[in-house]
């Protein structure tokens, strides 16, 4: 009896220490497009993607981290339907990379393939305008007369108020605005509510006739500009006068 049981007693033994050495691998295996078992770091994602914001015209990498020799595909949901940006049907590098840029901002959805599995979504990619500028108020006279007022904001402004300021009595004429813009009337000033986009170009066209009173050579025609109350006035900005002459 007891020489039957040694040899059992060693079997047990020995898939003990072999179930045990396998749970506390650091590998896994996987198998390629020839049939081969091949060794990947358990630590090492199959497929790396962007997980931050993408600026504007920068590189976006995609990673495929699988043996050489996998078919992979990357997929790109435009207008509701999965259009295929990229698909090899064996790679020839591990890692394999890919890179895409954009030139507007915009969420992006994609899903990929490695082997011969389905197809795995991966998290939006949101493409942003990383461009940075200065806040920036001018104007200038025209040939014909008229002037113009360009305004750059520096931040993104919902329903922003703006105002010009123009002297007693003034009459304004809009001429020409690079964005639609109602104006409103108030006394020696006009109001207007604009969503201002970072670093784009505001600009407004108007004529200004002058009322002459007293015995002054000139009369203002303009004297501030301001986007909620705050006055964008420079000194590079002075106030705009027209002779009475």
């Amino acid at each position: 009896m007891k020489k039957i049981l040694f040899p059992i007693m060693l079997i047990f033994a020995f898939y003990g220490c072999s179930v045990e050495s396998l749970e506390s691998s650091e590998e896994i295996f996987t198998v390629d497009a020839k049939g081969k078992n091949t060794v990947q770091s358990a630590d090492i994602n199959e497929f790396e993607y962007p997980t931050e914001d993408v600026c504007v015209d920068s590189e976006a990498t995609f990673t495929f981290n699988v043996p050489v020799g996998t078919n992979i595909q990357i997929q790109e949901l435009i207008s509701g339907e999965w259009i295929q940006v990229t698909q090899d049907n064996g790679t020839t590098t591990n890692p394999q990379i890919y890179t895409m840029s954009w030139n507007v901002p915009g969420v992006h959805y994609f899903r990929y393939k490695a082997g011969s599995g389905g197809f795995t979504e991966i998290a939006p990619i949101t493409v942003v305008d990383c461009s940075e500028c200065e806040e920036s108020f001018s104007h200038e006279t025209n040939p014909d007369g008229s002037y113009t007022f360009t305004y750059i904001p520096a931040d993104d402004l919902e329903n922003a108020e703006i105002i010009f300021t123009f002297a007693q009595s003034v009459v304004t004429n809009w001429v020409e605005s690079s964005h639609e813009t109602v104006w409103d009337h108030r006394g020696v000033t006009e109001h207007a509510f604009l969503d201002l986009v970072a670093c784009e170009t505001y600009q407004w066209q108007v004529i200004l006739d002058k009322n002459c009173s007293g015995n002054s050579p000139n009369s203002n025609v303009w004297t501030d500009f301001k986007v909620n109350d705050v006055s964008k006035k420079t000194e590079n900005t002075p106030n705009l006068t027209q002779s009475c002459n």
